[in-house]
């Protein structure tokens, strides 16, 4: 039982029901969410007692090394059904315990537990009522199959508790059709658990789709390790002009390459609305360079964080391939303070020397963002060190892959801005140097993309241009 005193309220709902609307509305109103999902898959690929469980559970297939093998999971649990209920009795019970001591430091007039799988008989004992969210059949199709056509949906809620057996648990009731009117609903819910009414005022951006959409200013930035062969282009001489160029472009998140933790630490100082997360490559702590990810702590709430190697062994300190160095994939997933909207932001380095490493690299992106993200919106940084027709960027646009990712520039609606290639060796735009991109994939929509080629007295604050996009979730 958790010690807090406000009451932990569980919300479930089938798949396409639109739980997550819900509660994202919810979120609107300053009341927390647990999501019991996201922390599943975070138990699953890092908790090495929840490893070994599943491994002795399913067979050393269950990770390819140290990565969770859905595929392979998928396939046990498709032909032994009775499996589920074996895995399910390894994860809950953690991600309960997590959920425990995650409400202990809530502060708000109740807190919400989202769960797709709230049953009479499975309903954690810290549950103090139930909102059960519903919508009908068509409705839930048609959602479901705008987010992942290729899905046999049918099947899939047919193996889900049924719509009775929600009703039968549920203290609360949300009907989420497409002719259903939500906030008379939430309202409602909201006054019996707290006695509170609240104001229509409070959801007016909930409740109109113009009024949720999140604009977020990506920025990609190698920056350029500090060397003392740079001569007059050293970092101790445009470290300030860096910040300076992301405070006035208002970069909301900035994927930086080539940092060494003292640069790390420069730009952290000048950027005081800033918070920044990152793993040296060379050991996993601060030895070598960093591909950090930097975000606007104002404005958005960082829910967790992980960095991968870029090699067969991707959970620990290596070398891929044929890289001439050790290479990252910095990640996050973040809450949008102002909509509660969540999406995840990637950031890494392709090898430079290594065109097995980049091709391998671009492959293992494409898996682990999918194993990662889910259907959830996602945003990628990076140095690629490969231009647009090379083999590495073919991989991760390859329209016949349903993992690809977009290049932002190609879909900006107001085009691009700036130079074309985005290297410039402290001297000039380098032609056939596009090399740095910033990706989406799951939904967001690129308003405008730009290259930042300004220089103060002549000179540039990096041998590579940064590159933006303002895009829309």
């Amino acid at each position: 039982m958790s010690n807090n005193l406000i009451p932990f309220i569980g919300i479930t709902g089938g798949i396409g029901s639109g739980k997550s609307l819900i509660c994202r509305i919810f979120s609107c109103l300053h009341i927390p969410i647990f999501d019991s999902d996201s922390v599943a898959k975070q138990l699953i690929e890092q908790d090495p007692v929840i490893k070994q469980s599943i491994i002795n559970l399913l067979g050393s297939e269950a990770y390819e090394g140290q990565q969770y093998n859905r595929a392979f999971v998928k396939k046990c649990l498709s032909e032994q059904p009775s499996l589920v209920t074996s895995l399910n009795q390894l994860i809950h019970p953690a991600v309960r315990k997590a959920a425990v001591h995650w409400h202990q430091k809530q502060n708000s007039p109740f807190a919400l537990y989202e769960s797709a799988l709230f049953t009479v008989e499975n309903k954690p004992a810290f549950i103090d009522q139930v909102i059960a969210v519903q919508a009908p059949l068509n409705d839930r199709l048609e959602r479901i199959e705008k987010r992942n056509p290729s899905t046999d949906m049918k099947q899939l809620i047919k193996l889900q508790p049924t719509d009775e057996s929600y009703t039968k648990i549920a203290d609360h009731l949300i009907e989420n059709g497409k002719h259903d009117k939500i906030w008379p609903q939430i309202s409602k819910i909201y006054q019996s658990i707290t006695g509170k009414v609240l104001l229509m005022f409070c959801l007016t951006f909930a409740l109109f789709p113009k009024a949720q959409a999140q604009k977020i200013n990506a920025m990609t930035f190698n920056i350029r390790m500090d060397t003392q062969s740079d001569g007059i282009n050293q970092w101790a001489n445009r470290s300030k002009h860096c910040a300076d160029l992301i405070q006035y472009h208002q970069a909301d998140f900035i994927g930086m390459q080539e940092a060494f933790i003292h640069q790390i630490k420069d730009l952290a100082q000048n950027l005081p609305a800033y918070a920044w997360f990152g793993k040296g490559r060379d050991d996993g702590k601060e030895s070598g360079e960093f591909s950090p990810l930097f975000y606007n702590k104002k404005k958005f709430t960082l829910l967790r964080e992980n960095t991968f190697w870029l090699s067969d062994s991707c959970d620990k300190v290596g070398f891929g391939w044929d890289a001439a160095c050790r290479r990252v994939v910095t990640w996050g997933e973040f809450q949008a303070k102002s909509t509660g909207k969540k999406f995840f932001v990637f950031n890494t380095h392709f090898d430079h020397l290594g065109k097995i490493a980049r091709r391998e690299s671009s492959k293992l992106v494409l898996r682990k963002i999918t194993e990662i993200a889910g259907k959830n919106p996602v945003i990628m940084t990076g140095d690629f060190n490969a231009t647009p027709d090379d083999e590495p960027i073919q991989i991760l646009i390859d329209h016949t892959n349903p993992e690809r990712l977009i290049d932002a520039e190609k879909i900006s609606k107001k085009g691009h801005y700036g130079p074309y290639s985005t290297f410039n060796a402290f001297k000039q735009e380098q032609v056939g140097k596009h090399i740095d991109y910033i990706f989406v994939k799951n939904g967001p929509r690129c308003l405008q993309h730009s290259t930042h080629s300004e220089t103060w007295e002549n000179r540039f604050p990096s041998d590579h241009f940064p590159v933006s996009a303002i895009l829309e979730l």
